[in-house]
Formats: structure tokens, C-alpha cells, sequence
């Protein structure tokens, strides 16, 4: 026998009538005083999102989780009632059941999607079934549950437990025991309220979340479907008619929830959970779940695209406007359970995203579930967004983007990412002598879809991490007079290349020692860029001379740029010969100078150029030429200097030492605008022949070549 300590619902002798309007409390019903599992709503510890309403429950309005204006009407022909039969259940100290579930089977009485009736369109609409116990069959001795869901889901947004008495035209709300008053004709009207994106249960813990119902067939064509961030759209999408596949769902609920992704960093592009785990590129804040209720399956079997015609999804992104020069190079990239992060094509926001929160600023921008220091407030990040340009260095002059959008053939995680490639710019497979310090450079370049500048441009302000195994030599950042490292993480600059002020540099150097033992070495470059990791690869051998400018020994006739210096005698232990030929007379008598000179992006360093005034103040238009006593089959060298673009490569010509020409192959080539805005080239040159080489020749028509890093390889 069951315990009568619940709230009882009767067929009363006068009608009750269905009000359409506002609900108000029935006689006699006073508020439970405490959350219960036996009622699920926002006034009872449940989904904080949805309420029960008279003649049900008392009026919810006073809950504090009751936001009035706030009201979701856009989920009506998704919305399904059930009423089941609970597990037959033991009852606690109370007298109340403790069952957690209804039986196995079909419910009692269902209210399928299209049913359920919107009684108020308004901002503070609620929805309504009308349901007549007396047709259910209900027993006396059992309890039953009404659950409220979206149809293709098994989480209710709310739930009530009954008990049936009084030969079944009574009923008993099992929390208080209070009575619930039937119409006339003993029709119960099932009044609920859902508010913004429906709760938990189906927003899970999203801070911003939006659902609503979307077609396959819009009078207008296509769907929008956006997120409210504060002060207008932060996210959103766009469905155009036929994107259902057919044989499935021609109805659904869309929910578009914002991921809490942490503390957000927008300078270094780290997040504490990031939107696509896994994912070796900078993410920013604006991260956001796409789902549908019920879940679409893969159009061709077990996975691949939901969507018979793509959906263009938006998202707000920090560093919109900025000039920041990884502005250009942000996509959406989306990722899923079975799906690998992967970027998506690209797409205009227009009409999706509000003009003032495209770049979140005046949004909410702690799209997380825990406030304070996870987020930052709009003054805040206007001063930080201030100076990313002069932090970054480089501005880009390429058209603004309309925003950041994308085309989505599946529902999952999107979010911004700065779409980045890691290349090598100095050669990977070096061969040098025990012990020598090479400079290995690696390049991180914006790559995205965007043809106009794809890899167009070096990103500075990124961190690259050189990494070395034990017994691979040891790593030191350019200028450093620490001890030798293991690993090194060096920030990729901000210098241009190609005489534009929007190239960018993205250039990090490491400067490499390699190990004293003949042997094969390796050293690694990675950085936040896909195409990673970079590797550097060093055959060391005991018989391979290497000039390192850089590493000349003090004494030996280093011209500091007080005086005129030779050095053509200083390289007559390795068999090489330095001569200079002017091509025009010049008053002080040319030679060579080992000088220092300072490339764009680096510390200062040494090499020979043909001397034209005392002092090394300057240099002449000439040729310098390098002889080699015992023929070494391969020379490689670097060449800098300024042979402008119209000029061309330097010229440079070897003979063999059968007095015969021989091929000079160009390996690398760049060109980059010092501060002085003059036009300077960098070059490795290589001439090889097995008949070995007698000479090598370069010739500058404008007046410096600097010549630097000389293997010779025997």
C-alpha cells in the first residue's frame, strides 16, 4: 500500500480552465520547499532551463534560475510528452519512491513531435499537451513519470512523478501530495516553460548556447541559426534548403553551445583545453559545439559527411581588425570523436555574425563555464588587441576577410586556428668537420586557402623549439654566452624578405655545434605549424675543411673596422687563396677585409669582402676569387650582398682542375630590405666536380659581397 504523503491531481466538479495566457498558481498549492529528484525542473534542482507550470506545479517565477524575457519558442515541433510507468519501487524514510526510471517498453501515452503546442509565441511563451488520465489506464498501487524531450533524445528536460488515486480521476504530486486539478472533461494540461538553449540536456555546461528547430525547407530558401554573445551574434550558421539527406529526419533541433576551452592567451595562442585536442597549431578563443537532435547519421555509412549541401558556420575571432600578421592566416577548423582536426573551406559570416562581436570585443568573451580570470572583459582585451601589432611587428596590407566562416559537411567542435607551415630555410643534409658550429634555420609561413597569399608570409612572434638527443652535439641561441643546450627555443622574427612591408620574416636560427666523432647527427625544429617536426642532418667526417667566419681566432688578422687588414695568408693551412680584382680604379689600394657585418634578423658575424677604403668603411665593385692548392671536389659557401633584384643572382664561376668550367648550382636563394631600405640577396652556392675544383670566382657589380661559411670537401 502505497504512503499518501504526495501531490494528488483531481477531477474536480467545476472546470479548470485551460488558460492560454500567463499561468498562475491553482488554489491551494503552495511551492515545495526543497530540490527533489522527484520532480526535475529549475525550481526543484534540476535543468535550470525548463519549468513546469500550473495546474502542474506552482508558478515558477520567483525561482531565482526563472529569467523572465528569456524564453525558447523555437522548439515546438521537436518537442515530445511522455508519460510512463516508474520500476516498481521501494519508497524511502519520506514515503516518496525512489525509482530512477520508468519500466522497459513504450510509454503509457506519448505526445510525438508536432503535437506539443506553443500556447505563446512571446518572449515569455510556454508550451502545452493536454492529456486525459482516465485513457491511460493508470493503476493505484504504481507511481508514473511525465518526461518533456526533444524527439531523438533520451535525456528529458524535465520530469515529474504522479500518483495515481481516487479510481484513477485523481492525481497526487508525489513531492508535495498536494492535489492537481483537472479540467471539466478530467484533461490534464501539461504547461512547461523552456528558457535560451533548453538546459543541460541539451546545452550540456555551454555559458552561451542557442537550439532551435531547422528544416530541410525554408520559405526564405535557407536557416540562420545564431549565438547571442551579449551584444549581438558570436557564432552561428547558415542551412540552406536540401541540406537534410533524404531517407532521414526532415526536422531538427540544432544546438550551436559555446566549449569551455580554459584560460585563453591570444598573444601565444594557447589554450588550457584546447578546441581541437591534438592539434600542434595556435587556437584562440571562440569555440563552439554544432550538433543535432536527433544525430544525423553519415550519409555514406559509418563516417564521412552528415550534410547533403555544406552549412556555412561562423565564429567570432579575437584577432579580427588587428593587423596583426597572423590575422589573414586564421581558419575555422572543426574536429570531432571520429574525426581528426582538419580546416575547413573558407566562407563570408555575412549575415550571420554581428559587425561589432566579430571580433568578440564587445561580447562575451570567456566563452567558459568558469568566469573570472578564463575570461577577459572588452576594455581588457581592446588594450591587448592595441598592441599585438606592434608586438608582432609586421602589419599585413591583404584585404580584410568577412570574418572567419567555413563550409561544415558534419557537426562537431570549430573554432579559430592559425593555419601555419614549418619549413626549413637553410639546407638539411649538411657535412662538416669535428666540432663545427653551424647556424640552422627553420621558417614558419601563414597557409591557408586564400591563393593571394598563400605561404606568402613569414609569421614572426612564434616560438620554434631546436631540439637535440644526447650525443647529437649541443644548441646555443644566436649571441648567447650561456653554456651549451639541449634544447633551445628561439622566436621566429619579424623581418621582411622581399623588400614588402607585408612578407613578414618568420625566420628562427639555432647555432649548432656538432660532435667531435665522425658520424651522422641530427637536430630538430618545431614550432606551433603543421609539416612538423623539422629536420637538420649533419655527417661529420675528420677530413672536411669548414672556414666559420664567425669563429676566426683572435689574432689572426680580424679587421674590426679601425684599420685595413689582409687576409689572404690566413687561410694557407686549408690550401685557400684569396684574390680581388677591382673592376674600376679606385684611390686607396684594394684588398680583402674580414669585417663584421650584421644580416637582418641576426646577431653581427665575420666574412671576407674586397676592402675599398682603408678602415673597412666600405667596399669596392670587384670580384673575388678563391683558389684552392690541392682541388677539393665540392666548395659551398653563403653570398650576401647587395645585388639588387634587377640585377639578379651574383655571378659566380668555378673551374675544375683540368682548367675546364664547371657548374655553380644556386641551393638556396633570399631576398630581404635591411633598415637602410637598400635591397640585399642571400645565397648558398655549391660547385662540384670529380676532376676537382682550382678556383672559384664572384663577381658584385654594386658593391658588396660578403662572402661567409666556406666548406671545402675533399
Amino acid at each position: 500500500m502505497k504512503v499518501r504523503r504526495l501531490l494528488t491531481l483531481a477531477v474536480l466538479a467545476f472546470a479548470f480552465a485551460c488558460d492560454q495566457k500567463a499561468p498562475t498558481d491553482p488554489p491551494g498549492i503552495k511551492p515545495p520547499s526543497d530540490p527533489s529528484m522527484i520532480i526535475s525542473d529549475g525550481a526543484h534542482g534540476g535543468n535550470p532551463d525548463f519549468f513546469f507550470l500550473p495546474p502542474l506545479l506552482p508558478n515558477p517565477s520567483n525561482s531565482p534560475n526563472y529569467e523572465t524575457g528569456r524564453a525558447n519558442t523555437r522548439l515546438g515541433s521537436s518537442l515530445t510528452v511522455e508519460i510512463c510507468e516508474l520500476q516498481a519501487p521501494p519508497i524511502n524514510a519520506q514515503g516518496l519512491p525512489v525509482a530512477t526510471d520508468c519500466i522497459a517498453g513504450p510509454p503509457l501515452k506519448k505526445f510525438p513531435a508536432g503535437t506539443v503546442k506553443l500556447a505563446d509565441s512571446g518572449n515569455d511563451g510556454f508550451y502545452m499537451a493536454q492529456w486525459k488520465p482516465s485513457e491511460s489506464n493508470l493503476v493505484l498501487s504504481k507511481y508514473y513519470r511525465i518526461k518533456v524531450l526533444l524527439e531523438g533524445s533520451t535525456v528529458p528536460l524535465g520530469a515529474a512523478d504522479l500518483d495515481p488515486v481516487a479510481n484513477q480521476k485523481e492525481l497526487k504530486n508525489v513531492l508535495t501530495g498536494e492535489v492537481i486539478p483537472l479540467t471539466a472533461d478530467g484533461t490534464l494540461p501539461i504547461k512547461f516553460r523552456v528558457e535560451k538553449g533548453g538546459g543541460p540536456p541539451v546545452c550540456g555546461i555551454a555559458v552561451l548556447c542557442t537550439s532551435t528547430v531547422v528544416t530541410n525547407n525554408s520559405p526564405t530558401g535557407s536557416t540562420i541559426v545564431t549565438v547571442d554573445g551579449g551584444s549581438g551574434a558570436v557564432a552561428g550558421a547558415k542551412f540552406p534548403n536540401g541540406w537534410l539527406p533524404t531517407g532521414g529526419p526532415q526536422s531538427v533541433v540544432v544546438t550551436i553551445a559555446s566549449v569551455n576551452t580554459g584560460i585563453s592567451d591570444p598573444v601565444t595562442g594557447t589554450e588550457a583545453t584546447p578546441c581541437h585536442a591534438g592539434l600542434n597549431l595556435q587556437q584562440f578563443r571562440g569555440c563552439f559545439n554544432f550538433t543535432t537532435t536527433p544525430r544525423l547519421d553519415p550519409i555514406n555509412g559509418e563516417s564521412g559527411p552528415q550534410f547533403a549541401i555544406p552549412v556555412t558556420v561562423a565564429v567570432c575571432y579575437v584577432l579580427q581588425g588587428t593587423g596583426d600578421p597572423r590575422e589573414k592566416f586564421a581558419e575555422m577548423w572543426a574536429s570531432g570523436p571520429n574525426e581528426p582536426p582538419h580546416p575547413l573551406d573558407d566562407a563570408s559570416d555575412v549575415g550571420i555574425l554581428s559587425a561589432n562581436t566579430r571580433d568578440c570585443s564587445n561580447s562575451v568573451i570567456g566563452l567558459n563555464n568558469s568566469r573570472g580570470i578564463s575570461g577577459l572583459a572588452s576594455a581588457s582585451w581592446r588594450k591587448i588587441k592595441g598592441g599585438l601589432g606592434s608586438f608582432f611587428g609586421v602589419k599585413t596590407a591583404y584585404a580584410v576577410d568577412i570574418g572567419l566562416g567555413g563550409f561544415l559537411s558534419e557537426f562537431s567542435n570549430v573554432g579559430p586556428v592559425l593555419s601555419a607551415e614549418i619549413h626549413p630555410y637553410t639546407s638539411t643534409d649538411l657535412t662538416l668537420p669535428p666540432g663545427t658550429t653551424t647556424t640552422a634555420t627553420a621558417r614558419i609561413v601563414g597557409s591557408n586557402h586564400h591563393a593571394t597569399h598563400d605561404r606568402a608570409t613569414g609569421l614572426g612572434g612564434l616560438a620554434v623549439t631546436f631540439t637535440v638527443t644526447e650525443g647529437n652535439g649541443s644548441l646555443k641561441a644566436l649571441g648567447s654566452e650561456g653554456p651549451p643546450l639541449s634544447a633551445v627555443t628561439v622566436i621566429t622574427n619579424t623581418n621582411p624578405i622581399d623588400g614588402s612591408p607585408v612578407s613578414g620574416g618568420g625566420f628562427a636560427p639555432v647555432n649548432w655545434t656538432v660532435p667531435e666523432t665522425p658520424g651522422t647527427y641530427t637536430l630538430t625544429a618545431n614550432g606551433p605549424a603543421i609539416d612538423g617536426p623539422v629536420t637538420f642532418t649533419a655527417t661529420v667526417t675528420g677530413s672536411l675543411p669548414f672556414i666559420n667566419f664567425e669563429t676566426y681566432p683572435a689574432g689572426a688578422g680580424v679587421c674590426d673596422g679601425s684599420a685595413s687588414c689582409d687576409v689572404t695568408d690566413e687561410f694557407a693551412s686549408k690550401g685557400v687563396v684569396f684574390e680581388f680584382e677591382p673592376f674600376i680604379d679606385v684611390s686607396n689600394i684594394a684588398s680583402l677585409c674580414l669585417k663584421p657585418f650584421n644580416p637582418v634578423g641576426e646577431t653581427p658575424n665575420y666574412g671576407v669582402s674586397p676592402l675599398a677604403l682603408s678602415g673597412c668603411s666600405s667596399w669596392a665593385t670587384g670580384v673575388v676569387t678563391m683558389r684552392f692548392a690541392e682541388n677539393p671536389t665540392t666548395v659551398e659557401f653563403q653570398l650576401q650582398g647587395n645585388n639588387t633584384l634587377t640585377e639578379g643572382p651574383f655571378e659566380v664561376t668555378a673551374v675544375g682542375g683540368n682548367e675546364q668550367p664547371v657548374t655553380v648550382t644556386r641551393e638556396s636563394v633570399v631576398t630581404y630590405s635591411p633598415s637602410t631600405g637598400l635591397t640585399f640577396r642571400r645565397e648558398i652556392r655549391r660547385a662540384t666536380s670529380p676532376n676537382g675544383i682550382a678556383s672559384v670566382s664572384v663577381t658584385s657589380g654594386t658593391g658588396v659581397i660578403f662572402i661567409d661559411n666556406l666548406l671545402i670537401t675533399q
